[in-house]
């Protein structure tokens, strides 16, 4: 959903109405898969929890930084205004790739699901 809504805000950045709109369903979407990923850090961590939330909120940071560095870059481009839209859509694009290998991963792998497997460690079914 960032993707299409990073998109629709690239292509609609000169409609003040739809862009306004779009900026607020990215902040409903983006900011409400945070917790999902911590989780899944969490969850993937094993024995190492903290490590694993530390880690997923380090990468959010790297990425923040990382991604405003290239936006800011982006700014000075012939995309001008629209740079950081669409530096924003390349790489929540690119960020399908892992979560697509994951998912395909994990539906090939046989055997219990992680929330399973956890459950099953931790004495319940």
């Amino acid at each position: 959903m960032t993707t299409v809504l990073l998109l629709a805000i690239f292509l609609l950045a000169g409609h003040a109405a739809p862009t306004v709109t779009m900026i607020t369903l990215l902040g409903l979407f983006g900011l409400g898969v945070n917790p999902v990923l911590i989780s899944l850090g969490v969850r993937f961590a094993g024995e190492a929890p903290t490590l694993g939330s530390a880690l997923t909120v380090s990468g959010f940071n790297l990425g923040t930084a990382v991604g405003s560095w290239i936006a800011g870059l982006a700014i000075d481009s012939s995309l001008g205004a629209t740079g950081p839209a669409a530096v924003g859509t390349v790489i929540a694009a690119l960020t399908l790739i892992p979560a697509v290998t994951i998912a395909l991963v994990q539906r090939r792998r046989p055997g219990p699901s992680p929330a399973r497997a956890a459950n099953e460690s931790a004495g319940t079914s």
